[in-house]
């Protein structure tokens, strides 16, 4: 079958290349390149059974965790395509996107349950709801067919026996609706792996990839451990996820639904992260100040980079990192 531009297509050749590498780490959930493509094969078998539908849209409404980066998978194995639903959005911000997005379906952890049940008017399309066990207690919502994530997937199958893909399948990006409603920005999956996530070039000096097929000679050795410390349900931590995974790299997210400089410290010394990446002054500010604050506390040694997209990254603040991180 041919291999295109498509993001499902390159992470089955990167786990097919590194099968045992850790692919993902968050909280105490730790996940190789072979679990996380046969978990998701088993979450796009059961999609597929539930009827979505190539080009058919579903909602990611969740906090960081490894079903984030499962489910987006499952629905580019499909052709389906995912949509980023920001947990903060207050009742008519989530109305809008659900009906917005004409989502068929929607991955949520279980603590959101009671915020969909609120919007049940916006829900003429939506036929699947996956919810992730979390703390809640939250009844299951009884408007559509609903059941657990892990009940999901037994019983799916983990074979990778899909129909062939596009460069064309879709991406869609929505705002956070900083000036008015949010607003979904649609890409191929070619344009947006060139223009977003370097072509398979971020990690590699010979720079972006000439076929699908090369992402594998993209893949080092040894892998960089890499932090994508915003949330997933914004493009500038999912497209960093995205160019982690497709480099055979490890990628390690922020599990705490805050950002508390301490901890992400704390966590970048355990994990040993090489690369981190952020959102401009307001996630600088932060950790900026827990180093000010904890003088010698962590051996930071395994960083190397500090990057930041999406926001402005002042030069004040640059600078500031460079003091404690001169190489």
């Amino acid at each position: 079958m041919t291999k295109h531009y498509n993001l499902a297509d390159m992470f089955e050749v990167v786990s097919d290349t590194v099968p045992e590498r850790e692919a993902l780490v968050c909280g105490e959930n730790r996940i190789s390149f072979m679990e996380l493509e046969f978990r998701s094969n088993q979450l796009a078998h059961y999609l597929s059974k539930k009827g979505v539908k190539e080009g058919q849209h579903v909602g990611l409404y969740l906090y960081n965790c490894n079903e984030y980066v499962e489910a987006m998978l499952a629905c580019f194995k499909i052709r389906a395509v995912p949509i980023n639903i920001n947990y903060r959005y207050v009742e008519s911000e989530l109305a809008y996107i659900f009906d917005n997005a004409d989502l068929v379906g929607c991955i949520a952890h279980r603590e959101f349950i009671p915020h969909i049940t609120a919007i049940s008017q916006t829900l003429s399309m939506m036929e699947t709801l996956v919810y992730v066990n979390d703390e809640s207690s939250a009844e299951s919502l009884d408007l559509v067919d609903s059941v657990c994530y892990e009940e999901a997937l037994t019983d799916c199958s983990v074979q990778r026996d899909f129909p062939e893909r596009s460069d064309d399948d879709l991406f869609i990006l929505y705002t956070g609706g900083t000036t008015g409603m949010p607003k979904g920005v649609m890409w191929p999956q070619k344009s947006v792996f060139f223009a977003a996530m370097g072509g398979g070039g971020w990690f590699h000096p010979d720079g972006p990839i000439n076929a699908p097929e090369d992402i594998a000679s993209r893949i080092t050795e040894t892998p960089i451990v890499g932090m994508a410390l915003a949330p997933l349900m914004h493009g500038a931590c999912w497209w960093y996820a995205c160019i982690q995974l497709l480099a055979g790299n490890t990628l390690v997210l922020n599990h705490s639904r805050s950002l508390v400089g301490e901890e992400v410290w704390d966590l970048v010394e355990s994990e040993q992260v090489n690369a981190i990446t952020i959102v401009g002054d307001a996630m600088a500010a932060p950790l900026l100040d827990a180093l000010e604050e904890n003088p010698d506390r962590w051996g930071l040694g395994s960083v190397f980079s500090i990057g930041s997209g999406g926001a402005v990254f002042s030069e004040s603040k640059q600078e500031m990192f460079k003091e404690y991180f001169p190489n």
